[in-house]
């Protein structure tokens, strides 16, 4: 469970805003969630949250070929070489097809693990106290990593 939910948390790293940021270790591995609430109502339901990670696809791929994949962070990727190796794996999660690189469709067909995560009650949305849940077993992974 633990893995599962660290590389959940990496995943959401990845795709948070602003995405070079955050893949390459600042910002809040929760970002995923900040521009989710689309209605403004303090919940985000699961389809909030899977339209928003859509919205950000366009933004990790910088160069505009359709896909995301290592050659969209070159500058990124020589200042912090071991996020290189972070980005393979995901890729490498999310690249169904092989071709070390993630198209629209497989990053929108993803499982939003980290939503499914914080969603503690199972009840297609996350209410403040589970988002401040999750946040908090996330610190946590991220302290026993680096510690």
């Amino acid at each position: 469970m633990t893995k599962t939910f660290l590389i959940a948390a990496l995943l959401a790293t990845t795709l948070a805003a602003p995405a070079g940021a955050q893949m390459f270790g600042g910002g809040d591995a929760m970002d995923p969630f900040a521009d989710a609430d689309a209605n403004g109502d303090g919940a985000i339901t699961r389809a909030e949250f899977l339209t928003a990670r859509s919205a950000r696809f366009a933004k990790l791929d910088r160069n505009g070929d359709g896909a995301v994949a290592r050659d969209d962070f070159g500058r990124l990727l020589k200042l912090r070489p071991k996020a290189g190796e972070r980005l393979d794996t995901l890729i490498e999660q999310m690249d169904k097809n092989g071709d070390r690189r993630v198209s629209r469709e497989e990053f929108t067909n993803t499982p939003p693990i980290l939503f499914d995560r914080a969603d503690a009650n199972g009840d297609g949305k996350i209410d403040q106290t589970e988002l401040a849940a999750a946040k908090q077993r996330l610190e946590t992974l991220k302290a026993q990593r680096k510690g």
